[in-house]
């Protein structure tokens, strides 16, 4: 038969690894919108308090630049979550 070590890391863990790497791809967003909040009311340095002072001054191009920002942070997460999905997991492959 296969043994035992192999059999859980070539089998179980690699289909067990494709719905970590979705979630952690979907992670990003919230931890990202936490740590802006965090930073605005603890009053740390840093983009949440930077974007809380551009609201009030209503300085829109830096509000626009933090949304930029934090939206292309996201898409790349999310890109880099399902390219490593695509590699781990052969449903993905086996659907083209």
């Amino acid at each position: 038969g296969v043994p035992r070590r192999r059999l859980i890391v070539r089998h179980a863990l690699r289909l067990a690894a494709a719905p970590l790497a979705a979630l952690a791809g979907l992670s990003l967003g919230t931890l990202l919108s936490a740590s802006l909040l965090v930073e605005a009311l603890v009053g740390w340095p840093g983009m949440g308090s930077l974007l809380l002072e551009a609201v009030g001054s209503r300085d829109q191009y830096v509000i626009v630049g933090a949304t930029i920002l934090s939206t292309a942070l996201l898409i790349c997460g999310n890109a880099i979550a399902d390219a490593f999905l695509y590699l781990i997991d052969p449903r993905a492959r086996a659907a083209e």
